[in-house]
């Protein structure tokens, strides 16, 4: 470009991968929306006891703050239960699909849902 030098900022991102054995893979969870199940619900199950913690977070990034609080556990026995109940309900077939909701807040984990899906949803 005319010879200028430019220089582009990327945030520094930090990759973890693991892996596990699993007693049946068609029992793993996706974000994909089912559109053949009929009429379903989403619920929102908010492990942060609303609080809504952004320090940290890209849209803190985007308006050059660093933000207050930064997300965290406060209650370990929640998330345990959490993941235990999940487990449990998967198991008996009554969880069709799960998302977290992190980067882009709870509509980007919507849209991510319904892309995956190719459904639409009517949220309220």
């Amino acid at each position: 470009d005319d010879g200028l030098d430019k220089a582009v900022t990327s945030p520094i991102s930090l990759v973890v991968t693991a892996f596990a054995n699993t007693q049946d893979a068609r029992k793993t969870l996706t974000p994909q929306l089912r559109c053949d199940q009929g009429e379903t619900k989403l619920i929102l199950i908010d492990l942060g006891n609303g609080k809504c913690r952004m320090g940290g977070s890209a849209l803190a990034q985007v308006y050059k703050q660093i933000g207050d609080v930064a997300p965290d556990v406060d209650k370990p026995a929640q998330l345990k239960a959490f993941f235990a109940e999940i487990q449990r309900l998967n198991q008996e077939n009554k969880i069709l699909a799960y998302h977290d909701r992190s980067d882009g807040g709870l509509f980007t984990t919507l849209c991510e849902m319904a892309f995956a899906g190719r459904c639409g949803m009517d949220i309220h």
